[in-house]
């Protein structure tokens, strides 16, 4: 917009399209001092955050300014759609193997009903017990429980819109004969290249009827949704161990495990992590670079007897109702400690004084002081009014940021400068000529003297690509996410695992950075095995003892951060 605004304009966040949203969403902003967006009528652009519980529109990228900030990534939902899922988890253990091999075996209908009918006939002949194989059936555009069941039989099957079929597990692991999975929250402020948050604090979400396989259709028994649970007969009771509700933190679940799983316990964190960063990866090929744009999702993870994690789905826009007391004490200072990792105001700060975290080393400085943020790549050129396409590359060409070594020691308390601005939004004419390409493959080209920039689909292989992934790494509130910190609050950084000591972005693929993950899932195991052999005590000092073996076994510096969920 043209129109300039005054340094003391207080953030003012914006709820989809309505005004509507989650009470507690409201409450932290209400906290931060930040207030409401009134221009729902006239589609004002006033306005700071938008959260939005679904994807938006791809014009909305666009015309996003430099301190404007939106809760999602162009393309960044295909993980969250439970059949995309299943295709790029799929996809990726077929080129790399076991190391993906924690999603449980899926077929899709009606496409792949034929399949399925054929591997339970395979099922039934065989003489190794799986003939009564159990099968979860789940929509793919569904939510909360809904439209999933469990059967034995492709008869007892019902087929309706399109689903997945999963393979059940059948053995999980339960506290006090209860099942239950784990709610984990991660943020991703970019993919191209990706960086990614978990936090350290979660959910548990328990059935509220006793587990068995001989009532497969009590769906208390058997799914952990919440929303579902609520309406149970059995909630408000207390229940042995687990108490009245459904849910739990993530501390209590440790303090439950810990006991009879020594090292075993601190090992399954581990393999969460990297199968959280396994999943992003699976979509990082296909998500172009965006600016200012961050997603926050919701992973579910169950653990079956043998502490093994299992991928169920994730959710783009997990739920932030305070249904009950775990709530409150997981998702309001989560909120908080995100919008500080964001780098956007606590309280009446003023727009022009947005700050954001620490990092690790400080962009580059003009003679005044203020940083300088490099200016987004031009759009692609091509014929006016012409529509194009982008051809897409094999999974195993792709291009990302490297984990590299930690060569050097940083002070990550320096805090980084405020970042002046003279004006909040761009003119029209800015806009047009300073946002870069981050729309789908339908977008319309624009003319330009510079060749055209498919690059991103394909890595850095050229200066001008290059510098359109670095632009997408620097926000218009000046934070770095190629030089983020390793943790702000609870908010602990999982991948990369360290940071170039460079300017410039690290050239990478998929491989490489499977085979990091790998090579971390390997260390971790080792650090376990020793920590069992010399009988490590089971308490908060153990943990510290365990990153400390695992840092040195990766040798990387302390930039490199252990999630773990409080003890």
């Amino acid at each position: 917009m043209a129109e300039d605004f005054d340094c003391d304009e207080p953030f003012i966040y914006r709820l989809n399209d309505n005004g509507s949203g989650p009470s507690l969403l409201i409450k932290v902003c209400a906290e931060r001092g930040w207030r409401m967006y009134q221009g729902y009528s006239s589609n004002e652009e006033r306005w700071n955050l938008w959260w939005r519980s679904s994807a938006f529109p791809a014009a909305c990228y666009k015309t996003l300014g430099d301190w404007q900030f939106m809760n999602h990534i162009p393309k960044g939902g295909s993980i969250c759609r439970k059949d995309s899922l299943s295709r790029l988890l799929r996809c990726m253990r077929r080129i790399y193997g076991s190391i993906y091999d924690f999603s449980p075996p899926c077929f899709h209908l009606p496409l792949e009903y034929a399949k399925f009918v054929s591997e339970c006939s395979r099922l039934r002949r065989s003489e190794d017990g799986s003939s009564n194989v159990v099968w979860i059936h789940k929509p793919v555009a569904q939510s909360q429980g809904r439209g999933i069941f469990l059967f034995r039989s492709v008869c007892e099957m019902r087929c309706g819109s399109a689903a997945v079929v999963q393979r059940y597990i059948e053995r999980p692991l339960l506290i006090a004969g209860y099942k239950f999975d784990l709610r984990l929250y991660v943020c991703v402020p970019g993919y191209r290249p990706l960086t990614a948050y978990m936090y350290a604090e979660g959910l548990a979400r328990f059935g509220t009827d006793k587990y068995t396989l001989t009532d497969i259709h009590n769906p208390y028994r058997h799914l952990t949704n919440s929303s579902l649970n609520k309406t149970g007969p059995r909630y408000a009771e207390c229940k042995d161990r687990i108490g009245s509700g459904c849910k739990w933190t993530l501390k209590q679940v440790r303090r439950a495990l810990v006991g009879r799983w020594g090292a075993a316990e601190w090992l399954v964190w581990q393999r969460v992590r990297a199968l959280v960063s396994l999943t992003l990866l699976a979509q990082a090929a296909g998500t172009p670079p965006a600016r200012n744009c961050f997603e926050f999702y919701g992973f579910d993870v169950l653990l079956d007897d043998s502490l093994k994690p299992w991928l169920l789905e994730v959710n783009l826009s997990p739920a932030l109702a305070a249904d009950c007391e775990a709530d409150v004490i997981v998702k309001q200072p989560m909120l908080h400690e995100l919008f500080d990792l964001l780098g956007l105001p606590m309280r009446h700060t003023g727009l022009s004084y947005l700050q954001g975290p620490p990092t690790n080393i400080n962009s580059s400085e003009d003679e005044s002081g203020v940083a300088k943020v490099p200016a987004p790549a031009p759009p692609p050129p091509g014929r006016r009014g012409a529509r194009w396409r982008r051809r897409a590359v094999p999974l195993h060409c792709v291009t990302i940021q490297a984990p590299m070594t930690d060569k050097y020691n940083v002070d990550t308390t320096e805090k980084t400068k405020d970042i002046q601005v003279g004006r909040l939004y761009k003119t029209s004419s800015e806009v047009s000529t300073d946002t870069s390409d981050t729309q789908s493959s339908s977008s319309v080209a624009t003319p330009s003297s510079e060749p055209a920039d498919e690059t991103w689909r394909g890595g850095y292989a050229t200066a001008a690509s290059r510098k359109k992934m670095m632009s997408a790494c620097v926000w218009g509130n000046g934070v770095r996410w190629d030089k983020s910190t390793g943790r702000v609050g609870q908010w602990v950084k999982i991948y990369p695992h360290t940071l170039s000591n460079d300017d410039h972005l690290a050239v990478e693929d998929a491989r490489e950075s499977v085979a990091h993950i790998s090579k971390f899932i390997r260390a971790a195991r080792e650090v376990a095995r020793d920590g069992r052999a010399a009988r490590a005590p089971r308490d908060g000092s153990r943990d510290a003892g365990f990153e400390a073996a695992l840092r040195k076994k990766l040798d990387y510096g302390p930039q490199f951060q252990v999630w773990l969920p409080p003890f």
